[in-house]
């Protein structure tokens, strides 16, 4: 009878989905990759809040990048 250990570093995209994933973030979000930028870990409104994620999936130092704003809110100055 084997045991499965609960996997400490779940992700929440596999490497072929991660270009889709991140295609899919919304414009502005935070977005936390894990060290070797194949999974994306975490994503929230603040770059804490992904952390936050990236820590609750065991990555202790992710890759932090702010997916860019749409054109209109750049036009808009909106941030």
């Amino acid at each position: 009878m084997s045991m499965k250990k609960p996997a400490a570093r779940e992700s929440i995209a596999t490497p072929r989905d991660l270009s889709r994933a991140l295609k899919t973030a919304p414009p502005g979000a935070w977005v936390a990759l894990s060290q070797d930028k194949a999974r994306i870990v975490g994503t929230g409104l603040s770059p804490q809040a992904a952390t936050y994620q990236a820590h609750l999936r065991g990555e202790s130092s992710p890759v932090l990048i702010q997916m860019p704003l749409e054109d209109d809110e750049i036009a808009a100055g909106v941030r």
